[in-house]
């Protein structure tokens, strides 16, 4: 085998066939095997009230078995409550009577799938040196956490109306959350019931927001409001 060297010296068209088609099956954006892996991964983050919280609380019940920290159970507790009841609800209420809307001409989530991909390797780019660095258990999926946060705020600044504005902000907390109790091993509780607090009285405020805009001008698509500015 070393005498015959590699394969690119003799078949550069099919070595280069070979990495495109190994690049595609390790998910690499934007090949096809990125997209059908997020296409997965979005229908599970469809619904918000079970998918997210469930695995915020799932991460913070391990965390509590394997770290010995039983004050993490609390916090599981919490984000049920919270995040898979109190906040949907809440978000319930401002989606209530909101008309379908459809996609307009030249928008498709084509370049938002692309731009998420390019996060997604943007935070194990960055996260890189911390989980070489790191020697605790849960070092592997950091990038994961940050990955999260980076595209929960960039749904928050590319919203078109206020609940994807409100959507995007909470994903992006999620991967805060998500990326604290990993890099931590668990924080304490204190500290994260002050989160949750925050976030709930940020929803609540945001719910009266939005209910008193479309009270006053029938609509909270974003486009709309700009207009209603000039």
């Amino acid at each position: 085998m070393e005498a015959l060297g590699g394969l690119i010296k003799r078949m550069p068209w099919t070595a280069a066939c070979f990495l495109l088609g190994s690049a595609a099956i390790a998910a690499l954006p934007p090949l096809n095997g990125f997209v059908s892996e997020w296409l997965t991964f979005q229908a599970l983050l469809q619904n918000v009230r079970v998918a997210e919280p469930g695995l915020l609380a799932g991460l913070a019940v391990s965390i509590s078995i394997f770290a010995r920290k039983p004050g993490l159970l609390f916090v599981a507790a919490a984000v049920v409550l919270l995040k898979a009841w109190l906040i949907p609800r809440a978000l319930g209420r401002i989606a209530a009577g909101v008309p379908v809307r459809a996609v307009g001409p030249g928008r498709s989530a084509r370049m938002s799938l692309l731009v998420a991909g390019i996060l997604v390797v943007a935070a194990y780019a960055i996260m890189l040196p911390v989980t070489q660095a790191a020697t605790l258990p849960t070092r592997g999926a950091i990038p994961l956490a940050f990955a999260m946060a980076l595209i929960g705020l960039f749904v928050c600044v590319t919203g078109r109306d206020a609940l994807g504005h409100i959507l995007g902000f909470l994903m992006f907390e999620n991967g805060i959350f998500g990326l604290a109790l990993l890099a931590t091993y668990g924080l304490p509780g204190i500290v994260e019931a002050g989160v949750f607090l925050d976030v709930l009285v940020i929803v609540l405020i945001m719910e009266g927001v939005v209910v008193q805009l479309r009270g006053e001008h029938a609509s909270s698509d974003v486009d709309r409001l700009r207009q209603l500015r000039g």
